[in-house]
């Protein structure tokens, strides 16, 4: 039987397939990074960027495709994670586009919509490499538009796009060399496809148990174990959307932000989505309404959750997880300051208390495999009363995210382009008070070429990269995203990172150890270094990071 036309239904089924069948393989496109280190992130960034768009799905039935695609639109951009989910967001932020106004998809408005989703994407990224997840639906976007005149069966249409998109998976390492010596093709090309399958799937008749949607993040202890029940301040949180024409978008945040806290504003369109920890949801209620008709609304209490929380806690861990109850709950205990206020993404206790000894009041939980979303750095903007706010994302897998938000938000943000903790320790020392935001911004960007991070981890992986033959559990030194070092014995590898990358203006170098490592174990190592470089001044902390024995930063 051919299929004309796709409604509603069967869109919200495609997006859920596809969500489901890129949670099969996440493993796969995780396995796909360039460097064999054990920081492979992009499926698990696409996935939970995935589930997050289909949230809404799952709760509310819609009778457009431009209802369904505006969804996806929605849940997508609050959700992405990494690189590869903002960039997936914005694919469906330009889907939702060629849906505009369409209660069903033919053959030609399917074709439409991938070139606005392809179109969208580019213009969002502010250098577009080829050879990445961009060049995949650009191939399929550029082949829908050869079928954009016929009316064919939307069954066969999607089958020859996967197909193209398949073929240009396979040309990725020929557009982007660094593929090619690490024998990979493109992790968010191969996300995408996968999606495209599931919604292939959909169109098919195919649907799978949506239980199979579940990313589990398991942990040794939850944040809430560190706060009491009666300590929350605000019990109820409350979640709603508003919609109507030409709303004053300005003064409801007015109104509603003086009812609680962490407060995610976001106002789209004809949308207004609100998030906010209150004692009085049903007075925000009452006055969302003034402003438009409310479509979803969620109440919890949290206290109640909390307790909840505690109680099976104790009942299961999980020790393999990455990260620390600490790390869980790094935020910040420092009074935030009329004029300015600091961000930044830290992975490990020891980095969590250097950022707050430097002034960096909000500390969000992330890193190399727990890249934050869009939604995390939103409800650190709100929770922030500072006229002028700095974000730091320590990673170059998190600086979209960032942007992303800061786009989101009418605040004053600036997103200092950090890649690793060291370069966010120097930023702050930058930081001047008598400067202006402009000012301080400019400084601070610029401080950043004033250090070199090398991070010392092992590889998941046989592979040759530049002419180095690697082996599985070998030390690796990464610098710059380039491998300085790589051998059996750590010591060599330290050595031979720190030589291949100071320079001789070298003065300053400081070693954070990681959560796998001992102060002694630490300690030998200096001493090592001491006796190779005896006038470098070197200075050790505890840093307390996972996959990463060591952090050096070289200045």
């Amino acid at each position: 039987m051919e299929l004309k036309t796709i409604n509603a239904e069967l869109l919200a089924k495609m997006f859920k397939q596809g969500t489901i069948e890129l949670n099969k393989n996440k493993g796969i496109v995780d396995a796909l990074n360039v460097f064999p280190v054990p920081d492979g992130d992009t499926g698990t960034n696409m996935s939970l960027t995935m589930n997050s768009a289909i949230e809404g799905l799952t709760k509310l039935n819609f009778d457009t495709v431009e209802e369904v695609s505006k969804s996806i639109s929605k849940g997508s951009l609050m959700g992405a994670r990494g690189n590869s989910g903002v960039i997936l967001s914005q694919i469906f932020r330009g889907f939702a586009k060629g849906c505009k106004g369409k209660t069903e998809l033919t053959s030609s408005d399917l074709c439409i919509a991938f070139k606005d989703a392809a179109d969208t994407a580019y213009s969002a990224v502010l250098k577009p490499v080829e050879g990445t997840i961009l060049t995949v639906i650009r191939k399929i976007a550029d082949k829908s538009m050869e079928y954009v005149h016929e009316d064919v069966d939307l069954v066969d249409l999607m089958k020859l796009l996967i197909k193209k998109g398949e073929e240009t998976l396979e040309l990725t390492p020929e557009y982007l060399p660094v593929l090619k010596q690490a024998g990979v093709v493109d992790a968010g090309g191969k996300g995408l496809i996968c999606i495209f399958k599931g919604c292939l799937d959909a169109m098919q008749g195919i649907e799978s148990d949506l239980e199979s949607l579940k990313l589990v993040e398991s942990s040794d202890m939850p944040a809430q174990n560190i706060i009491h029940t009666e300590d929350i301040k605000f019990a109820y949180c409350t979640e709603f959307i508003i919609e109507g024409e030409s709303m004053n978008g300005i003064k409801l945040r007015q109104i509603i932000e003086k009812m609680g806290d962490s407060m995610v504003f976001v106002q789209d369109d004809d949308l207004i989505k609100v998030h906010v920890h209150t004692n009085n949801p049903g007075l925000a209620l009452e006055e969302a309404l003034k402003f438009g008709s409310l479509k979803k609304v969620k109440i919890e209490n949290m206290k109640d959750q909390h307790s909840t929380i505690i109680e099976g806690a104790h009942e299961a861990q999980n020790k393999d997880h990455l990260s620390t109850k600490s790390e869980k709950t790094a935020s910040s205990e420092l009074p935030y300051e009329d004029d300015y206020g600091f961000i930044g993404v830290a992975m490990g206790d020891g980095f969590v208390n250097i950022f707050k000894d430097l002034g960096i009041h909000g500390s969000i939980t992330g890193g190399q495999t727990m890249n934050p979303s869009t939604e995390d750095f939103m409800k650190e903007i709100e929770k922030c009363p500072s006229k002028h706010i700095f974000i730091f994302p320590n990673n170059s897998n998190i600086i979209m995210a960032a942007n992303q938000a800061k786009a989101i938000s009418n605040k004053d943000v600036y997103v200092i382009p950090s890649k690793t903790m060291p370069q966010c320790i120097t930023a702050m020392l930058e930081f001047d008070r008598e400067k202006s935001a402009d000012e301080n911004y400019q400084a601070m960007v610029n401080s950043l070429e004033k250090v070199k991070t090398i991070q010392i981890t092992y590889s998941v992986r046989n592979t040759t990269f530049n002419d180095l033959s690697i082996e599985k559990d070998d030390y690796l030194a990464v610098a710059d995203g380039e491998i300085k070092g790589v051998g059996k014995a750590i010591n060599d590898v330290i050595l031979d990172a720190i030589k291949n990358t100071m320079d001789e203006d070298a003065e300053i170098l400081s070693v954070y150890y990681g959560s796998d490592v001992t102060e002694e174990d630490a300690a030998a190592i200096v001493d090592l270094i001491s006796e190779v470089y005896p006038d470098l001044e070197i200075d050790i902390y505890s840093g307390g990071q996972p996959i990463y024995y060591y952090v050096f930063s070289i200045e």
